[in-house]
């Protein structure tokens, strides 16, 4: 029997966990939980493109999914809550991503935060333009938000183009960018964008229109706004028009709030001893926020708590190490403490070149 697209990817999530973790961290990591635990599962396990892709899932969906795995004989209980992933099971994954694979573009845990706003924005500024370029002033705007209008104002008066420039640099650009696009079709975003006599489809209407799975067309349109925001950004200069969608949004490194009192601390000079007992916290919840920072800030050293000899030990370690477990490196890294090899592991991933 075949498997809808969201129990593919659980079954995918579940071949890299290995039985490592319970179903509940694939829970956390398809909503979006921004905890330590599932930063690092993220990145331990190589799952962060599907961060954030589902927020809407509900335990008792899971549930239900892992049961119909079973059932199937796809996957099978290691121990309580700890799945393996069968024979069959990960013959009928391969197959699947075969027909329906998960997008490259998609990048949940770097721009989870940024997917809502683009989308926001880009689809107010083509539904304007397309209406200046009609001279139609009498329409309901797709979106509603009084932020989303300040910041199409601001952007507009940016530009300093008359609106048959900027009608023409609009399409210009997002056909370039569209067609470089060769992951899916860029019909799954082109569909939903309302313009003059023209209104844009739903989520569940375009999912219907292209006859795609409605979770793989989510998934799918994600990747092409991850795709646009990373093209975007990195050559600003060759899209003078699209490049106002970043109007007024400063840069931000995705980090719990809580990780963020703990980097401030660190940037003024404040040692570790000394922010556990300002911060009234746990020495093990500061070295999860070290841990983050070391997964998430560029350049962030973790010299001043892991010698060079003992990163180096470590790597050795995780390479050869049976599974990604720590307990497992630990045995080969001659004892380092888990903190020590979570950081190794976090700055380094699994052994190799970072």
């Amino acid at each position: 029997m075949p498997i809808n697209y969201l129990q593919m990817i659980i079954l995918y999530c579940l071949d890299k966990l290995n039985g490592e973790r319970t179903i509940y961290s694939i829970y956390h990591l398809l909503n979006g939980k921004k905890s330590s635990q599932t930063i690092q599962d993220a990145h331990l396990f190589q799952l962060g493109a599907l961060f954030q892709t589902c927020p809407s899932l509900e335990r008792a969906d899971l549930d239900e999914k892992i049961k119909h795995l079973e059932k199937q004989g796809l996957i099978q209980e290691k121990e309580e809550l700890h799945y393996m992933v069968t024979d069959e099971g990960a013959s009928a994954l391969a197959a699947q991503l075969q027909k329906t694979p998960i997008p490259s573009s998609l990048n949940g845990w770097k721009l989870h935060d940024k997917s809502a706003l683009f989308w926001e924005r880009l689809s107010l500024l083509v539904q304007v333009v397309s209406q200046l370029s009609h001279n139609n002033s009498h329409y309901i705007p797709i979106q509603r938000r009084r932020a989303a209008h300040i910041w199409l104002k601001k952007a507009l008066r940016e530009a300093k183009m008359d609106k048959k420039a900027l009608a023409a640099g609009l399409y210009g650009e997002l056909e370039a960018l569209l067609e470089s696009y060769r992951e899916t079709d860029p019909s799954i975003i082109v569909l939903r964008l309302t313009g003059a006599g023209h209104i844009g489809l739903t989520s569940e209407q375009a999912a219907e229109a292209m006859n795609f799975d409605s979770d793989y067309y989510r998934f799918c349109f994600l990747s092409i706004l991850h795709y646009l925001i990373v093209r975007i950004m990195e050559d600003r200069s060759s899209f003078p028009v699209l490049r106002l969608l970043f109007t007024g949004e400063e840069s931000s490194i995705p980090l719990t709030q809580s990780a963020q009192k703990t980097y401030m601390m660190l940037k003024q000079g404040v040692c570790l001893d000394k922010i556990i007992q300002a911060r009234g916290l746990k020495r093990s919840t500061i070295e999860d926020h070290i841990v983050e920072l070391a997964l998430n800030v560029e350049g962030f050293s973790i010299d001043p708590y892991v010698q060079a000899e003992k990163q180096e030990l470590i790597r050795s370690a995780a390479m050869n190490a049976e599974s990604r477990q720590l307990k497992h490196i630990r045995r080969l890294a001659g004892g380092a403490e888990y903190f020590e090899i979570r950081l190794v592991m976090a700055k380094y991933g699994d052994g190799n070149d970072a």
